[in-house]
């Protein structure tokens, strides 16, 4: 079992992690596609700075991951799978749901149908290794170390509350 799995740590701790990993997805859109366009482009769905596709997938990863039992090698070849594969059949769905694609990797070299490339993977890859060897366990300690039980609980409600909120009026097209 998975640090992320195990059932001592409180449900709001793990809101505030899928939150903050979600800002840090929408952060590196933005720097990325910035980059790429040569201007600012929003990548985010929501109202919200946030790609709650980051914040699942790295759920997702932290869930099958530990840092003392796998090695980065091991980490980043299969979260590199795993969340390729996620990122192919997570297009599918929201193409279906929203009828518009939220990315698009047509112009990248070695992409299939526009949904996943090999660059992708590979920066994927490499963020998850720095996500479950560095980023979450710092987050973690920081956690242990300076929230309280209540804080935590208070933030991981808001926060709950509001992404949720957003949810629900950006699928209603607002």
């Amino acid at each position: 079992m998975s640090d992320f799995a195990d059932k001592t740590r409180p449900f709001w701790t793990r809101v505030i992690e899928f939150v903050l990993y979600s800002f840090c997805g929408w952060s590196y859109e933005m720097v990325a596609e910035g980059i790429l366009a040569g201007h600012i482009v929003d990548r985010g769905w929501l109202h919200l700075p946030l790609c709650i596709i980051y914040g699942f997938f790295s759920i997702v990863v932290l869930w099958v991951f530990r840092p003392e039992k796998h090695k980065p090698a091991q980490v980043f070849f299969i979260s590199m799978a795993i969340v390729t594969v996620m990122e192919y059949l997570s297009a599918l769905l929201i193409e279906a749901v929203l009828k518009r694609k939220l990315w698009d990797y047509s112009r990248w070299i070695c992409n299939f149908q526009g949904r996943v490339s090999l660059i992708s993977s590979l920066i994927f890859g490499t963020a998850c290794v720095l996500l479950v060897f560095w980023a979450h366990p710092a987050i973690n300690k920081f956690f242990n170390k300076k929230c309280s039980k209540y804080v935590t609980a208070v933030l991981g409600i808001v926060l709950f509350c509001v992404v949720a909120a957003d949810i629900v009026y950006t699928a209603l097209g607002n």
